[in-house]
């Protein structure tokens, strides 16, 4: 027998094999897999993989009393020592999903900002602020106050600042992303303080009640916590005028 005769054999069995009364069913036709269901029904604190694929990955690490019945990997959620978000409840779904939406937040209030961009609009930012979604990468404000001119050269929408018309503008673009980037006027304790004391004064004066491992850089009068064990804990104890910029810890964002 030649080839040719073996080989349009083989196509009539395949053929005879596929057909379905009328139909004959192709090869590529059913062959894709269902899309698995998403391990969350809603989320608040969703987080986006670093990875750079399409659709993206995406996970959520809300800490539930029951995981979904689509979780795959269900754990233990932190203790509360362990972190400071935690303790509240006790699972966390670790699935990555990959999805182009990862669904709605379970809390309402805290629907995602609109006009988001993953290139930051700002090189430093003073009056920097974390936007209430618990999302990583998480989303930024700046509320630095610009002439009109700048926030139009480097935003693409800006709105009016409280004061006076015509005034200062403010970028009304959402940053997207894990760096906000620099202060333009460094603070005594650095990027980031969960304990602020400021005054309702125009701008506020302000200070850290942070007990850390060693003061920052920047710091003028750094002095130990006297009833701090080993190792040492130091607090800065100077002022700062101006916006006390972002918490260190994220659960602590008002």
């Amino acid at each position: 027998m030649s080839n040719n005769s073996v080989a349009t054999s083989t196509i009539l069995l395949f053929l005879l094999a596929a057909a379905h009364g009328d139909t004959i069913r192709l090869p590529s036709e059913g062959d894709a897999p269902p899309q698995p269901a998403k391990p969350w029904d809603c989320c608040d604190d969703i987080e986006m993989s670093p990875l750079k694929i399409f659709p993206p990955l995406y996970r959520c690490n809300d800490e539930v009393k029951q995981c979904s019945a689509a979780c795959k990997e269900c754990v233990a959620a932190p203790a509360a020592g362990d972190s400071p978000c935690g303790g509240g409840a006790a699972l966390v779904c670790r699935d990555w999903y990959s999805t182009e939406d990862p669904g709605k937040p379970c809390t309402p209030e805290r629907e995602w900002p609109e006009r988001t961009t993953k290139k930051r609009p700002w090189k430093c930012c003073d009056n920097i602020r974390r936007l209430p979604p618990r999302i990583h990468p998480p989303f930024w404000r700046c509320d630095d106050e610009l002439k009109p001119g700048q926030c139009f050269a480097a935003c693409k929408a800006c709105r009016e600042a409280p004061g006076p018309f015509p005034g200062p503008l403010i970028c009304d673009d959402v940053y997207w992303g894990a760096d906000p980037g620099p202060f333009c006027t460094p603070r005594p304790w650095g990027d980031c303080c969960d304990n602020t004391t400021c005054t309702k004064s125009i701008p506020p004066i302000c200070s850290c009640g942070d007990k850390v491992a060693a003061c920052d850089g920047a710091c003028k009068d750094c002095q130990p916590v006297a009833s701090s064990s080993e190792p040492p804990r130091f607090v800065c104890k100077d002022q700062f005028t101006g916006q006390p910029g972002p918490k260190c810890t994220p659960c602590t964002q008002n």
